[in-house]
């Protein structure tokens, strides 16, 4: 397998010709760019303006990228749009199967599905390549959505037989499968691509892969307001098309970019999956619950399901009451949330596509990261203020919705950039797919309390909401500032070979300890390898994918099990680390 190409520096770009007198004239801090400076006007104000949004670091320094950021696009507005149809189906088929007052419990049982998908998941990162995996997500999916697809059109147990039932298997397995597709899809996406792309890359590239991918989750959802015309059993078959899709992108990719996939996994790797299962299996768990700085990712990344989950749940009660329990009103319901989807993906194309790129460049990771619990705090304020209203919680969740695909998640992706590949891929699991669910449940806890009874649900789930936003916020606050930390310092979280005396399990200097060396001037790690340490990173550049004639466990004076299996060198030292004091 090839290696990752070097990133060209920026010095080698730069050019000593001034511009002509007709041309505009660039940024001082922005090398010329031959395709701008011989454009058209229209050309060049398209350049000006990308500079502007995106910086110059994507239009200029990685315009070679360009072509892969527009796949990367491409692949997940296939995800997103195939489960933005999907979802915006799913409340109508269990309502209409099962009943909406046991989402709660549907939500809370999720968790033990989902549970079970990342043991494994965990399990085929050690046995197969990573595209290999996506393939097996996408075509699995597919196969049980078509199946689901020619259930829901029965007679007898599907979408013809109104009456609802909690003893209707069809709606909680439709339930099951349209949640986990959703989180464990797109979360190894985004793993596929943090893997790939350099920090500078991720900072500017980002807000356009989400934004085109947003065209998915308009159409998606677009798509579902055509319940009505054609019904949800073919709408739901049409899903398992688009997982296809996705397995075709992805085989898209590994052959144009053979030179940027995720390396296969270690020889050691693959016979620890086959002689110690469970220990392969919970590689993601054992790092969240080691280092400090993943936990807080988890907190960033996690909590404020609980929040969402609850408003969602109101909208939904008092939406589905306004219009009844006919069939015809089970089309209405779901051409509502079609409209919800249109709305929240809108916002969100707008946003990301004008805005994320040049929010991070301009605040940096860290003020960014504090935005988005802001205006959930003054969001859960407002719906306590104005009592229960449709069209206030709907408001307030497109809003929240859009900044959460367009801001949050996008942003908590950049945190991941600092760490292994195990921590990318097995942790990121645990975090994104389980740990969501997790808070999902915790959030149908509440909202089981209140059942369908949206006057008491807004009294009794304000508390816990704002507390957990007023956290959320402080959560922040601290994981900005250790991600700064760590990239000046360059260390990478999940290799103990980059800590040194003095480290915490965090990966920052700890009491006592003599700690890192301080950056260099620039701000950037330096190239020397400290005394007693491992080089430096520099987290500006993706990381080599190594040839499978020289994997990482088999470097010279390295053990299996180190770094790359992701698994504590030392069980013992997995009961003193922060992340569990």
């Amino acid at each position: 397998m090839s290696t990752f190409p070097a990133v060209e520096s920026r010095e080698s770009e730069e050019e000593s010709d001034e511009p002509e007198e007709d041309e505009p004239l660039l940024p001082s801090s922005s090398p010329r760019s031959p395709a701008r400076a011989k454009g058209s006007k229209f050309s060049r104000w398209l350049y000006r303006v990308g500079e502007r949004l995106y910086g110059d670091d994507l239009m200029v320094h990685h315009r070679d990228e360009l072509p892969r950021i527009a796949y990367l696009s491409a692949t997940l507005c296939c995800i997103i749009g195939t489960f933005w149809l999907l979802d915006s189906l799913k409340d109508t088929i269990f309502d209409t199967l099962v009943g909406l007052e046991h989402q709660p419990k549907a939500k809370v049982l999720s968790v033990g599905v989902t549970l079970v998908l990342v043991l494994y998941y965990n399990r085929l990162l050690d046995q197969f390549s990573k595209p290999a995996v996506f393939y097996l997500i996408s075509v699995g999916y597919a196969a049980a959505f078509a199946l689901i697809a020619l259930a829901l059109s029965n007679e007898a147990i599907g979408m013809p037989n109104t009456a609802s039932d909690p003893r209707r298997v069809l709606g909680w397995i439709s339930y099951f499968a349209i949640e986990s597709f959703g989180s464990l899809a797109v979360a190894f996406f985004w793993a596929f691509a943090n893997s790939t792309c350099s920090l500078e890359l991720a900072e500017s590239g980002y807000g356009l892969v989400i934004a085109f991918a947003q065209l998915g989750a308009v159409a998606g959802s677009t798509l579902a307001t055509l319940a009505t015309l054609v019904g949800v059993p073919a709408l739901c078959g049409l899903g398992g098309l688009g997982c296809l899709m996705v397995a075709g992108m992805v085989r898209g990719y590994v052959t144009l970019f053979s030179g940027m996939v995720p390396g296969a996994p270690s020889d050691a790797n693959w016979k620890k999956s086959r002689e110690s299962p469970w220990s392969s299996m919970c590689t993601g768990l054992f790092l969240v619950l080691r280092y400090e700085y993943l936990a807080l990712v988890f907190g960033i990344s996690c909590l404020d399901e609980i929040v969402l989950t609850v408003l969602d749940y109101e909208m939904k009660v008092i939406g589905r009451a306004r219009f009844g329990d006919t069939p015809e009103a089970a089309a209405q319901f779901a051409a509502l949330m079609g409209n919800f989807g249109q709305v929240t993906n809108t916002l969100s194309f707008a946003f990301s596509l004008l805005g994320f790129s040049l929010v991070v460049r301009t605040l940096g990771l860290r003020r960014t990261l504090r935005l988005f619990p802001a205006v959930m705090l003054l969001a859960v304020g407002v719906n306590w203020l104005l009592k229960p209203d449709l069209w206030v919680l709907f408001a307030c969740m497109s809003v929240l919705k859009a900044l959460t695909y367009a801001l949050n998640e996008p942003a908590t992706e950049l945190l991941y950039m600092p760490t292994t590949e195990a921590v990318k891929f097995k942790a990121k699991a645990w975090i994104d797919v389980f740990g969501t669910r997790a808070m999902k449940a915790a959030g149908g806890l509440i909202n089981n309390a209140a059942r369908d009874k949206p006057a008491l649900l807004a009294r009794y789930g304000s508390v816990p909401t704002l507390l957990i936003s007023l956290a959320l916020l402080g959560i922040a606050v601290l994981v900005g500032k250790q991600f700064d930390d760590l990239i000046a310092h360059g260390v990478t979280v999940g290799d103990d070979d980059s800590l040194r005396p003095g480290l915490s399990q965090s990966g920052l200097p700890g009491p006592g300890g003599r700690g890192l060396d301080r950056p260099s001037q620039k701000g950037r790690p330096s190239d020397d390898q400290p005394s007693g340490g491992s080089p430096r990173v520099d987290w500006t550049k993706p990381a080599p994918n190594f040839p499978t004639s020289q994997r990482l466990s088999e470097r010279p004076g390295e053990q299996p099990g180190g770094p790359e299996s992701g698994l504590p060198k030392s069980p013992a030292r997995l009961k003193s680390t922060p992340a569990l004091a």
